[in-house]
């Protein structure tokens, strides 16, 4: 998921900054667990990684920006819920 954040941002020279990699894996953790906490949750599917990936591409860029949530990545979050409580039930 890493790599896939990395092109995602358009950081994929072959020497990145130095600690830039920690940085977008702790912003991969957060965002996996925003999602989480959320109601979506961890499964392994491209779905689940896909929203980790936007959601984490979107904290960065928002840091700078300070831009709402796009309304794709709500999309998403409320497609992998209602996903998840429709195999519940």
């Amino acid at each position: 998921m890493l790599m896939l954040l990395r092109q995602d941002l358009q950081r994929t020279s072959p020497a990145p900054l130095p600690g830039e990699d920690t940085y977008l894996f702790h912003l991969l953790q957060a965002a996996r667990a925003s999602l989480e906490r959320q109601g979506a949750y961890s499964e392994d599917s491209d779905d689940w990684y896909q929203a980790v990936i936007a959601t984490a591409a979107w904290m960065y860029r928002k840091r700078i920006t300070g831009e709402a949530e796009p309304k794709y990545l709500r999309r998403m979050r409320l497609d992998l819920i209602a996903d998840k409580r429709a195999r519940r039930d």
